[in-house]
């Protein structure tokens, strides 16, 4: 029990919800109306029996509030002008022209945001003001009185018109008209395109059928001719737009050509070759330069290569060398002189004269292999000087070039901008040309590309207003505006009303749920019958009561509750009743000495009693009273005293409650409020345990969170929570007023008085 009242407050023995607190109240107010619409707060989960419940809590305020929004919506429909609509269908296709494509005409860029831009374009235009001003003015809609009414002139109107100038005040009028008539055609015309299509639909309302048929076909075919207007216009601005682009660009062409024969006769510039290839005589004759300068750097190099090998030991390497007849000759004559000298010398001495004059030969050979030599060697030198003269005058004669390139070119920057200049306005006017020839021939073949599909019809019935939809919003919007209201109503209820909101708010647990009675007299009835809703409450609670301690059935409870007026003495008296037909020994003490009222119950003299006692005037013997029940004993108020907090200060009411222990079973002391009042407190501290009284849609959350507090402060062992007045049909589902318990019922009225008498008795062996 202990860690029952743990978990009920905190550590500074406060309820866990602090109902001083308005933010706070409201929060858990809205809290606990959503918990109970959406189930217990674990699961979280939709609750459609607490909606339908808080539905039919509140039907009669939602049903007046439909009822009310139904009236309102037949008013309006009797009252309403009807309308009638007349649609027009038109076609609308994707082709924009556009006068810069290369290819002539072309459409526009197809799908994505052009698209969108162009049907939106389309559909403004469609309401545009300068549209509805036209077509007014075609139809004569300014003077048609059925389509605008003329104002009727008053007094000050026409002392207006005495003072002021016939012309102006015509004008103005007619201005006034003007945007009259735009501003109601504007109100009336409705385009509604089809969804997936480039049909659009185009509506216009009012009260004239025939009116609405003119004025909607008009609006198409003025469109329609608008449209074909427009491209006209803009195809003969294009032409004549690009007519006199030509001749600028022609006359611009001609001008540059001028100018850069003109300035290449004055810079002496002369051009070889034709078209893209064109080059300037210094730049060939460079280009020539340049190219016999290379060959004849290669043929200095060659020559440079044969000099240079004919100074070294292998001149008879060299391709003169065995090039020349004379010098083969020589070397084949050589080689057999040596041949033959070789052969005799292993027989002569090189003394002997044979030998001496082959070698003489030989000698003379070698003296005119030696001059061919030379004579090629000096050849080769020469042509070696030659080429490297020539390579040095090629060289001169380049850079000389070079500059003359360069002079050129500085004097051939203008030129070459002006030649730029000529090529860019050819092309210019070549293109222009072309596109004034495309445009001339494809403008006339131009069509339109909106077209009527479906002209307007007659309206034969009218648009609105519509009966039964009117009826249908009205019912909608008071079934909305009703339920709402039921919402606000629960969340500013600030009431306890179902025992989820005792539990959720307070933590504190609900022992039973006692039903409201009408009177003392209904509620003796109720007692006295055993199947009623009443009696099978009180069993209810007094089996929770004997399982809420692990002692079972506590020996002394007080009931308590925390404003006047919640039922508490009534229930006090129901439970002793209850209790003492089970055949327990029942104590029934009224504590309550400034509004007593236990002895009506009973019908007693409250000339002696509680007060009489605590005083010590009287002993405890002397103020029990016996009832009509043989086990249920009564103490009474007794006189009411000044000051009832003294005396429950003092000790006697603590040993009055130990002598009542000996002899009865169970003692339940009706206490006072316990706001405004230090009675309830002292009580709940001096017995056990305390049961805490709640009158459903009746307490409100803060009253209970002080009085909670209050007891907790006097240490008092709240058992739980007891919601009186509970009203079943109105509770939350699961709480089932209906219920029939298992009992057979009696066959006649006098059968039912035994079956009862049986019952009790039965219950009085268990209970003993």
């Amino acid at each position: 029990m202990n860690l029952e009242n743990g978990n009920r407050f905190d550590q500074s023995g406060l309820p866990s919800v602090s109902p001083d607190s308005g933010a706070t109240r409201d929060l858990a107010g809205l809290q606990l109306l959503a918990a109970n619409l959406t189930g217990s707060g674990a699961t979280g989960q939709f609750n459609l029996a607490a909606y339908w419940q808080l539905f039919l809590k509140h039907g009669k305020l939602i049903g007046s509030i439909v009822a009310a929004f139904i009236l309102l919506a037949v008013v309006v429909t009797m009252t309403t002008t009807p309308v009638f609509r007349a649609t027009a269908v038109i076609q609308i296709e994707r082709h924009e022209t556009r006068f810069t494509q290369q290819q002539g005409f072309e459409t526009g860029e197809e799908g994505g945001r052009s698209d969108v831009e162009f049907f939106m374009t389309q559909y403004d235009l469609l309401q545009s003001r300068s549209l509805a001003e036209q077509v007014a003015v075609r139809l004569g809609l300014l003077d048609d009185p059925k389509f605008l009414p003329s104002k009727p002139h008053g007094l000050l109107s026409s002392i207006k018109s005495l003072f002021s100038a016939g012309d102006g005040t015509s004008e103005a009028d007619a201005l006034a008209r003007r945007r009259a008539a735009v501003l109601k055609f504007s109100g009336n015309l409705l385009v509604e395109p089809k969804r997936g299509s480039r049909l659009v639909m185009i509506h216009y309302s009012d009260p004239d059928p025939g009116v609405a048929q003119l004025i909607v076909n008009g609006v198409a075919d003025v469109f329609t001719s608008r449209n074909l207007e427009r491209r006209f216009e803009a195809s003969s601005y294009a032409r004549n737009y690009l007519d006199e682009r030509l001749r600028e660009l022609k006359a611009k062409l001609e001008k540059s050509e001028v100018e850069v024969l003109a300035y290449g006769d004055h810079a002496q510039i002369v051009s070889a070759g034709s078209g893209d290839n064109k080059s300037t005589l210094a730049a060939v004759n460079l280009a020539a330069a340049n190219t016999s300068l290379r060959s004849a750097k290669i043929e200095r190099t060659k020559l440079e290569q044969l000099w240079a090998m004919a100074q070294t030991d292998n001149v008879y390497g060299l391709p003169q060398v065995l090039d020349n007849r004379g010098m083969s000759a020589n070397r084949e004559k050589r080689a057999s002189l040596a041949a033959d000298y070789q052969q005799k010398l292993t027989l002569f001495k090189p003394s002997y004269p044979e030998m001496v004059a082959i070698k003489s030969q030989m000698d003379e050979l070698d003296h005119q292999a030696s001059k061919i030599i030379t004579v090629v060697k000096d050849s080769i030198r020469t042509q070696y000087l030659g080429a490297l003269n020539e390579e040095a005058e090629l060289e001169k004669q380049l850079a000389q070039l070079k500059a003359e390139l360069t002079n050129e070119q500085g004097r051939s920057i203008q030129y070459d901008m002006l030649q730029r200049e000529v090529a860019t306005n050819r092309i210019l006017y070549e293109q222009m040309l072309q596109r004034t020839k495309e445009i001339s021939v494809l403008g006339a073949m131009d069509s339109n590309n909106i077209s009527v599909v479906d002209p307007a019809e007659r309206p034969t019935a009218p648009y609105s207003p519509r009966p039964m939809r009117n009826l249908a919003i009205g019912a909608i919007i008071g079934l909305l505006c009703g339920v709402g209201a039921a919402f606000v109503i629960e969340y500013l209820d600030n009431t306890i009303k179902s025992p989820q909101d005792v539990e959720t708010s307070f933590r504190l647990p609900v022992l039973g749920l006692v039903p409201a009675v009408e009177d003392p007299a209904a509620m003796k009835a109720a007692l006295g019958n055993f199947r009623s809703n009443f009696s099978e409450a009180l069993r209810s609670l007094k089996t929770a009561l004997q399982f809420s301690t692990p002692t079972g059935l506590p020996r002394s409870i007080a009931v308590t509750s925390a404003r006047p007026g919640e039922g508490k003495s009534t229930l006090s008296f129901a439970l002793a009743s209850i209790c003492a037909e089970q055949g327990m020994r029942v104590l029934l003490i009224d504590a309550d000495l400034r509004k007593p009222s236990l002895h009506n119950h009973f019908e007693v003299s409250n000339s002696v009693g509680l007060s009489s006692y605590l005083s010590g005037t009287m002993q405890a013997s002397e103020v029990v009273q016996r009832v009509e029940l043989e086990t249920l004993f009564f103490i009474a108020s007794g006189p009411l005293p000044p000051n009832p907090a003294d005396l429950f200060s003092g000790p006697k009411f603590s040993s009055l409650l130990s002598l009542g222990g000996e002899f009865f079973d169970l003692i339940i002391v009706d206490a006072p409020p316990v706001l405004g009042l230090a009675d309830a407190p002292l009580i709940a501290n001096a017995i056990s345990e305390t049961v805490f009284v709640i009158s459903a849609g009746e307490t409100r959350r803060d009253v209970i969170g002080i009085a909670l507090k209050r007891l907790s402060m006097a240490r008092a062992h709240v058992l739980g929570g007891i919601l009186n007045r509970f009203r079943f049909e109105n509770g939350p589902t699961g709480y089932d007023a209906h219920y029939e318990y298992g009992y057979g019922r009696p066959t006649s009225e006098s059968e039912s008085p035994q079956l009862e008498r049986s019952e009790q008795s039965s219950a009085t062996t268990v209970e003993s």
